[in-house]
């Protein structure tokens, strides 16, 4: 996650509300620990980059409610400055032969980490007589269910902290003008356009195309279209970024850049243009919110909504990463690390860790601990009912850089004014060398 969206999310966490009467205190201990998979004592160690602000701290302060509630675990943290230092962290620490016990991941990561042995499987912990029920399974969210699972069909990695896209839009503006709140991507592309005044300086949307050393938002935005139009980043292991929903999606976003209702931009270029009056939306994150409205400082009332529909209904991409559990752990390491996992992701503490950091919970039996937040925070709601329609990126090796491939084809199609079919031919061609050169 880029740097700014973490700062952003540190942001969020200090104005949260708490859970119910917790007063802003850890989980209550007054339940059951989670079935013990471990005899102690025993200590393991999370590599993570909750590093800064109260992401640190409501990390620190459910490992502390944890080892109160397990008196033979120690959780021992391995904070990270920032992703880029994690992933570099880990693979050194890894060829060392020092790998932590478990560590944060994006699916990517966890790809590579399987396929070199580096991690395990964890459908024993998952499925074993400690592990989770058909009912607990059933309440997690789908598309945060689906993304434990590497193409092989096992389950290697285990939630932790997600986000989603959502809709910003001046909602002052939008009234004023007498436009609907676009609930479909051609409302979208209208409501822009009616706003779009060269001589008033103002445009319906700036985005971020990123680029091939990395995906911005503008991207993700691409591929939330893509899906919205029917389409896949990858089928039977084979990327599928040339396709006619892919067409449709590129078409979209050449139209509006060509119309100026989208301008492209680095930097959340969204978030300056609607803060300065000039857009009227911004696609981004969740975790974007309160930057938002420092951007806009009370000169109008913002709107949140979810990402507005396509012929195939609301696509979306869910953000953020998984903990995995390496290999070379001891047996009694990796029962414990299992314990700590699954606890994590149980109710309370999930809904602990979304009301303290701006994350989202992984499981909809959070949802009623959350209530009185969410009266408070509203866009927060918003947020976790779209992780319904919210899918990661291929859990493949490579698909980094890939995606990549997708920011160029952006830029080629309006900026170099590249025909779509070509734009999108080159894509596919260099997402094909790029997961063939991470296997």
């Amino acid at each position: 996650m880029p740097a700014k969206k973490v700062a952003a999310l540190v942001m969020a966490s200090t104005l949260v509300g708490v859970i119910g009467a917790g007063c802003g205190t850890a989980p209550s201990a007054s339940h059951p620990p989670s079935s013990p998979t471990a005899s102690g004592p025993v200590s393991i160690t999370f590599m993570e980059a909750m590093s800064s602000g109260t992401l640190k701290t409501a990390m620190q302060s459910l490992v502390s409610q944890f080892e109160k509630s397990h008196k033979n675990m120690t959780v021992n943290l391995e904070v990270e400055p920032s992703y880029g230092v994690l992933k570099t962290k880990i693979e050194a620490s890894v060829t060392a032969g020092q790998a932590p016990t478990i560590a944060q991941a994006y699916e990517d990561w966890a790809a590579g980490y399987a396929n070199s042995g580096a991690i395990v499987p964890l459908n024993s912990y998952v499925n074993g007589s400690h592990g989770i029920t058909a009912q607990e399974k059933s309440q997690i969210w789908p598309g945060v269910w689906a993304d434990q699972f590497l193409p092989d069909g096992k389950i290697w990695m285990w939630p932790f902290n997600k986000s989603d896209f959502v809709m910003y839009y001046n909602k002052t503006w939008l009234k004023k003008a007498n436009l609907p709140v676009p609930t479909t991507w051609a409302q979208f592309a209208s409501d822009a356009q009616a706003v779009t005044s060269s001589s008033a300086n103002t445009w319906g949307v700036s985005i971020d195309p990123g680029s091939s050393s990395g995906a911005a938002n503008g991207t993700y935005f691409f591929v939330a279209l893509i899906r919205a139009y029917g389409g896949h980043l990858m089928k039977k292991g084979k990327p599928t970024f040339d396709t006619a929903a892919s067409r449709a999606a590129l078409s979209y976003v050449v139209h509006m850049y060509q119309n100026g209702s989208m301008k492209f931009g680095t930097n959340y270029p969204g978030q300056t243009a609607m803060g300065a009056g000039h857009g009227l939306f911004d696609l981004s994150t969740i975790a974007s919110y309160y930057y938002n409205e420092q951007a806009i400082g009370g000169k109008f009332a913002m709107g949140v909504a979810s990402f507005p529909k396509g012929p195939s209904g609301e696509g979306n991409v869910m953000q953020g990463t998984n903990i995995v559990m390496f290999s070379s752990a001891s047996t009694l390491q990796k029962n414990a690390a299992w314990t700590f996992m699954k606890w994590l992701s149980e109710p309370a503490q999930t809904a602990y860790w979304a009301t303290h950091t701006g994350y989202l919970p992984v499981t909809r039996a959070a949802l009623p601990l959350m209530t009185t937040y969410y009266n408070t925070h509203p866009y927060q709601k918003i947020a976790a009912d779209s992780l319904a329609n919210a899918r990661p990126t291929p859990p493949v090796a490579g698909m980094a850089e890939a995606i990549g491939a997708l920011s160029n084809a952006i830029q080629a199609a309006t900026i170099a004014h590249q025909s779509v079919s070509h734009a999108l031919a080159t894509a596919q061609s260099q997402a094909i060398q790029d997961l063939a050169s991470a296997k």
